[in-house]
């Protein structure tokens, strides 16, 4: 398989596996349990996962002095994007919120092209006006309820930190 189908095959995974976060979450939600402690399962499960991933590659753990600070913060960061969506599921729906969570390769192609000056061909502009009408079309709910601004707020702070990631 060559690297690109490869990225391709990963990023596509990445995403479907990602984009699961509702269907574990919400049913922890309503039964109670604070978006806290569903992060906190959450990770309590996915670090032996990751352990077992990195023995099976010969990873090691250990980390360089200059490693530890960058570290903790791609952590922290990552732990508020996780945090801040499901916060957002008691200010707005879930299948709301989470397209929202995705828009942040429209935001990345935006900010290269307006502050880096980088090219976009008419393809990927006709995906971001499809990607943005779709999303508009979500804009009330099953129950005609309009999108909550704290529900927004929280998940565009996600998408902003989610970037950093990339």
């Amino acid at each position: 398989m060559n690297n690109s189908l490869k990225g391709y095959t990963l990023g596509a995974l990445a995403a479907a596996s990602y984009g699961t976060n509702p269907l574990f979450a919400l049913p922890l939600l309503s039964a109670g349990i604070d978006a806290y402690s569903v992060l906190f399962l959450r990770y309590l499960f996915a670090i032996p996962m990751l352990a077992v991933m990195m023995m099976a590659r010969g990873r090691g753990f250990g980390l360089r002095r200059n490693q530890i600070m960058p570290l903790i913060i791609m952590g922290l960061l990552m732990a508020m994007s996780s945090l801040t969506l499901y916060v957002s599921y008691a200010y707005i729906g879930a299948a709301i919120a989470s397209t929202l969570l995705f828009i942040y390769p429209i935001l990345v192609t935006l900010i290269m092209a307006v502050g880096f000056h980088e090219r976009t061909s008419w393809l990927t502009i006709v995906c971001i006006i499809l990607a943005t009408t779709g999303i508009g079309l979500l804009y009330r709910g099953d129950g005609g309820e309009v999108l909550s601004a704290m529900g927004l707020l929280l998940v565009f702070y996600l998408t902003s930190y989610t970037q950093a990631d990339i």
